[in-house]
């Protein structure tokens, strides 16, 4: 029997490498969809040490930027394997100072909501050619705090990097329902779903860029993130178990976000999730959908 396979984007480490162990043990083929190279044969080979039989590959792209999204998708539609499930992952928390991408996007929205758009918008092929893909994008309990400003994405005006990143997070979850909201409306065999980690040790803190101009506080903060997550929270394959249940379980219904049970969705076993109040929003979900098409150039026919 085919193997089912799996693109995880930011696989190369965190909750994305914990998302891998947990699928090379399901059989999986496993494709990790990384930044950083070196990172990902590093986690190839971790993953090559444990019982599963999937075929192992990487593939290198940085979703910030549309030239090198454009030509992982190319190098991926190429090899021409369906894709039954892309965890868009990646993700970074905003560094202290504003930082934008090519196009000019506030970096940590260009990764994690414009980068996976493209992305799932430029493997859809792959995604269709698999019996019933799911695509499921990570979100976070943050969500519950945020707001979106579409008037103001980028942060051009009063950007604050926890602002940023709970409007990120929220911006992955409303992808992820509106998403699904068109694929129902249509009775089309592919899902999407959301999920979140709770508190989950990963190298968020480690890999927030960095820079000359960071005043004391931000380098003090910044530590403190990298330090906190390094001993606080779930292990990455715990935090997983989230990703997992939607991914390949038939538990939750598509659409649905889906979360740890216990301390304020920290950890614990999985749970359907009540999204916050902007995320139950469909008209802000359909705004942020076409001014995300105005943004990219890529428009979504199902």
């Amino acid at each position: 029997m085919e193997r089912l396979h799996a693109v995880i984007t930011g696989g190369a480490s965190g909750l994305g490498l914990g998302c891998a162990m947990r699928l090379r043990q399901l059989g999986y083929d496993l494709t990790l969809a990384d930044v950083d190279s070196v990172a990902a044969e590093q986690a190839l080979a971790t993953l090559a040490k444990l019982p599963g039989g999937g075929a192992l590959r990487s593939q290198k792209v940085d979703l910030a930027e549309p030239m090198s999204i454009a030509a992982a998708a190319q190098a991926l539609n190429a090899l021409g394997q369906p894709v039954d499930l892309l965890v868009n992952n990646a993700g970074i928390y905003p560094p202290a100072a504003r930082r934008v991408n090519a196009e000019g996007h506030e970096l940590s929205f260009a990764i994690a909501h414009l980068g996976h758009f493209r992305l799932t918008h430029m493997l859809w092929p792959l995604l269709e050619a698999a019996s019933a893909a799911r695509i499921v994008s990570i979100s976070s309990l943050v969500q519950r705090q945020a707001r979106i400003n579409l008037d103001d994405l980028s942060w051009q005006h009063q950007y604050v990097p926890i602002h940023a990143y709970q409007q990120t997070k929220l911006a992955c979850l409303l992808f992820a329902r509106e998403l699904q909201r068109r694929l129902g409306s249509v009775g089309h065999r592919i899902s999407s779903y959301a999920a979140h980690p709770g508190v989950c040790r990963t190298q968020i803190g480690r890999n927030r860029p960095r820079s000359v101009e960071d005043s004391v506080q931000q380098r003090i903060a910044t530590t403190a993130l990298t330090v906190g997550l390094r001993y606080i929270g779930q292990s990455p394959v715990a935090g997983a178990r989230s990703v997992i249940a939607v991914a390949t379980t038939d538990e939750f219904p598509p659409g649905s976000l889906v979360g740890p049970r216990w301390l304020n969705e920290s950890f614990g076993r999985p749970v359907s999730i009540e999204p916050g109040p902007a995320a139950r929003d469909p008209t802000l979900a359909a705004s942020l959908w076409a001014r995300t098409e105005r943004l990219t150039g890529l428009h979504w026919t199902f």
